[in-house]
């Protein structure tokens, strides 16, 4: 193959890398067509696939990302553990990227690049399936590729990982930010205060590190309307969309929408 053609791409990534937003939409338990058509019908750019709390059936996985990427939209796959055999799987059924939640130490983001990328960056092993399209793909080309479009996100979500951000973050393979205000505000003593001033002023501190070294990053609150999206992007966030819901509680704010005239 030429080295003319991309054999893969990260459209989310291409967007970060030239200081353009991404709007990332999570997905927890409905890996149905109809979520990839509407989320890319609406002007999402990225998906968020969780695997911390859902258990999802392997091959229904393999199939939800594979037909994200073909809508043009990237996959990034929420893990709770650095473990290779994952990581790689992940990948080799097409992720373009991993969210490492509990992101806390540098051991950490140091393992994930480890298996995230191809020689001479990391130790992933060499496999051409769903990754590649199932093309008979150049591996040298592919490699290169590969390294430079996956994509690695942390999430923070503890006292801890606060602390070591700065250090975490020095990692030139770390992409973006984002954040588990639940679980932080619990491991800071406030139990379902996620706004309480010291976990947002926790978050705040996070994102002006990311914004110092030019890694993307969502904000401590979100935008509630177009004006104070428009201050987080003057500021250089780029990072928005509904990280911290799941689908079943959008769906259930449209239902009560939808039955408000009716009460």
């Amino acid at each position: 193959m030429s080295d003319s053609a991309t054999i893969i791409n990260n459209p989310a990534k291409s967007q970060l890398k030239v200081g353009e937003p991404v709007l990332v939409f999570n997905v927890f338990e409905s890996l149905r067509p109809s979520i990839i058509k509407i989320v890319k019908q609406t002007g999402y750019d990225m998906l968020m696939i969780e695997t911390e709390h859902i258990l999802h059936d392997e091959y229904a996985l393999t199939n939800f990302i594979i037909s994200a990427r073909d809508n043009g939209l990237s996959p990034i796959i929420t893990v709770p553990t650095t473990d290779r055999i994952l990581v790689s799987r992940l990948l080799d059924a097409g992720a373009l990227g991993i969210n490492l939640c509990h992101a806390e130490t540098t051991e950490q983001v140091d393992d994930m690049v480890r298996w995230m990328k191809y020689p001479p960056f990391g130790e992933r092993a060499l496999f051409m399936g769903a990754n590649v399209d199932y093309q008979n793909a150049d591996a040298e080309q592919y490699c290169r590729e590969a390294n430079e479009a996956t994509m690695l996100t942390l999430k923070i979500e503890s006292g801890l990982g606060v602390e070591n951000a700065e250090q975490m973050m020095a990692n030139e393979w770390v992409d973006g930010i984002v954040f588990g205000p639940g679980d932080l505000a619990a491991s800071m003593g406030h139990h379902g205060g996620w706004q309480h001033p010291k976990v947002l002023a926790a978050m705040e501190s996070v994102i002006e590190m990311a914004l110092v070294r030019g890694i993307a990053v969502e904000p401590a609150e979100f935008p509630s309307d177009s004006a104070e999206y428009r201050r987080h992007r003057e500021r250089g966030i780029q990072i928005f969309g509904p990280t911290r819901q799941t689908e079943y509680q959008l769906l259930r704010e449209g239902a009560e929408r939808a039955l408000a005239a009716y009460r």
